[in-house]
């Protein structure tokens, strides 16, 4: 039985266009990693923002509620009724 051996490619083109593939793969998952990074902090600064405004309007309700409710917005109740008519 005759043992076979492995024919090695003695062109240099093949090598050096395996090694220009790998470069490309490595430049291109490396710019898909860099640019999901990107977006996953667009993001995080979209849903920051869209926090901050129901912080502020959740305080001003807050604000609001105590205001009506110690009597400090009662004059002002009381002028909206009168122009109201009620």
């Amino acid at each position: 039985m005759i043992r076979r051996t492995r024919r090695k490619d003695v062109s240099s083109d093949s090598k050096a266009d395996k090694r220009d593939n790998k470069v490309d793969v490595k430049v291109t998952k490396t710019s898909a990693k860099a640019d999901l990074i990107d977006a996953k902090a667009r993001k995080a600064m979209a849903v920051a923002q869209k926090r901050k405004w129901l912080v502020i309007l959740i305080g001003i309700g807050i604000a609001a509620f105590y205001a009506l409710k110690g009597g400090a917005g009662s004059g002002l109740i009381n002028i909206i009724k009168s122009k109201l008519g009620v």
